[in-house]
């Protein structure tokens, strides 16, 4: 029995010394010889188990004031931002230098790079301005202080429910339970401003009203969230896990924060398209839709980037690869490329607008849409073209729809037996129907007895429209065409169309055709101004019918 005893006793003893020479090998020999070591010895005698302040203060540099109460305080906040630095990556190497810096530092976390190690006279200590730091830095993460904390020591509060303690538990229910009412209230306040704010420069229409609806909640979301963050320390939560929430958190913010830029880009460009709808240059039209599409994509960019770059992601290497592959897209794409680069021309120059009549590269019809990469056209027959915008920029464009009037060019090839009177008259009496007519230009006209051809002697009719409508000049040809016809028929002006004709002067035994041409007369004067009335009518009633369509349309 007492041998037993003996070798109980013994063999507890072995075990105690064992755990004592293993604890003891696994502490640092020198805790300043490199940043692993200042970092562990700092971190380790502040843990639970073996609790010494004392040691872990010699992680900082000699006859610092409150060195403990330093050490205790870095800790905290460490523990409070959710700051979880993984040991086994900090430098074992005593003659570590960054590289960024080129200099023997250590910055423990990007979010606090005031904090950092030093090396001074051939020992790693934290640095002294990280020491006069800690306390305002404290200060910024407790603003309440952890005095709380005693409130809560009774046996009750201290139950662990998953890991977690009652008492914070409760305290979570109550901040999720503020962070909700305080979302409300600030979606309410946010709401009425920006409403009253927007209503002085936008109309409100169903679409706006719903975009401030949604951007105000947002915005609470967003308070709200910030809020949870503001006292999520004071629980000092366990380190990964307080360090896995606020990471969430922060992430969730900034997407909500994406999120209500892209309802205010939303807002701003209605604003945008209020005042593109006041301009003439219907292309404004057409280039809005595409810069909210490029916004957003520029946006969402960005946000993203930020994201990654709080991820801890190396955004220098990202954006170089994305720059290296965005390079072999651009090779590999380059008719999208000069496409995409030839809808800017064509939106920077404005060679055109929507609802232009254009003529290039034998393709004829009117502008309907310009798009990042092709622009789309009603032909003359009503068919739809696809254009590359690569090709309308290097093309050379014959702007239709920026005629001011209308060119009509014809010839009126009449009988070679007319009479020269009759054909004065005649275009005298065209001259006439050009000044009737109301769309004519009065000052700018040309009627002429031209040329001779085969078959006909033709008068030449050259004048403008005033009016920039395809359809509108299609009517008012027609409308002087049958004016010329009827102004034609009354004077017997006929009109020439290819024929042979023999003409024999004279037959055996019969003397020359002696028969005198008819001559211009009074019945001839009085059938033009007879058919000049009737045309005045015409085109009065013409221009009714007309007037009349474009109400009814």
């Amino acid at each position: 029995m007492y041998l037993q005893k003996y070798i109980f006793i013994l063999i507890s003893g072995l075990f105690v010394i064992l755990n004592g020479i293993q604890a003891q090998s696994s502490l640092p020999n020198n805790p300043n010889s490199t940043p692993y070591e200042v970092v562990y010895n700092h971190l380790f005698y502040l843990q639970k188990e073996q609790y010494d302040p004392l040691q872990s203060s010699k992680s900082f540099p000699d006859n610092i004031k409150d060195a403990q109460s330093i050490a205790i305080k870095l800790k905290q906040v460490l523990d409070g931002k959710g700051i979880y630095l993984d040991i086994n990556r900090i430098p074992k190497k005593a003659n570590y230098i960054d590289s960024l810096r080129n200099d023997s530092i250590y910055v423990l976390d990007k979010s606090l790079e005031n904090i950092y190690l030093e090396k001074l006279n051939g020992q790693w200590t934290y640095s002294r301005t990280s020491v006069q730091l800690i306390p305002e830095i404290h200060k910024r993460v407790y603003p309440f202080g952890t005095a709380y904390i005693t409130k809560f020591s009774a046996p009750t509060w201290q139950v662990k429910l998953f890991t977690i303690q009652l008492w914070k538990w409760l305290g979570l229910i109550i901040l999720i339970g503020l962070s909700f009412l305080l979302s409300w209230i600030v979606k309410g306040i946010s709401e009425f401003f920006i409403t009253r704010f927007v209503k002085k420069r936008v109309e409100i229409t169903d679409e706006v009203k719903k975009s401030l609806f949604r951007l105000s909640r947002v915005i609470g979301f967003i308070v709200s969230i910030r809020f949870v963050l503001f006292v999520m320390p004071m629980f000092q939560i366990a380190p990964k896990l307080n360090a896995g929430i606020i990471k969430s958190l922060n992430i969730l913010s900034l997407f909500f924060v994406i999120i209500a830029l892209k309802f205010v880009l939303k807002i701003v460009f209605v604003y945008i398209k209020r005042l593109t709808d006041k301009t003439e240059n219907t292309l404004d039209d057409q280039l809005f839709p595409v810069l909210y599409k490029l916004s957003l994509l520029l946006l969402w960019t960005i946000g993203l980037v930020y994201i990654f770059d709080y991820l801890g992601v190396n955004i220098t290497a990202l954006l170089a690869g994305l720059s290296i592959g965005g390079l072999a897209l651009a090779l590999a794409a380059q008719d999208t490329v000069k496409n995409f680069f030839g809808s800017i021309m064509i939106f920077l120059d404005k060679p055109f607008q929507i609802g232009d009549l254009v003529e290039f590269a034998g393709v004829t019809g009117t502008i309907e849409e310009v798009g990042i990469r092709s622009t789309r056209i009603r032909t003359l027959i009503n068919s739809l073209t696809y254009v590359p915008n690569a090709k309308i920029a290097d093309s050379i464009i014959n702007n239709l729809g920026l005629r001011v009037f209308r060119r009509f060019n014809t010839q009126l090839g009449i009988t070679y037996d007319s009479p020269p009177e009759h054909i004065e008259e005649f275009v005298k009496g065209v001259r006439q129907v050009i000044l009737m007519h109301t769309l004519t230009k009065k000052d700018n006209f040309e009627v002429h007895l031209n040329s001779f051809d085969s078959s006909s002697l033709n008068i030449l009719v050259n004048l403008f429209f005033e009016t920039t409508i395809y359809s509108e000049e299609l009517k008012a040809r027609h409308e002087i065409i049958i004016a010329i016809i009827k102004l034609a028929e009354a004077m017997n002006i006929r009109f020439a169309f290819p024929t042979q004709t023999l003409h024999i002067e004279a037959l055996p035994n019969m003397g020359a055709d002696t028969t005198p041409k008819p001559l211009y007369n009074e019945e001839l004067e009085k059938g033009k101004q007879s058919s000049l009335q009737e045309i005045e009518k015409y085109f009065k009633h013409r221009q009714e019918d007309n007037n009349l369509d474009k109400k009814n349309t």
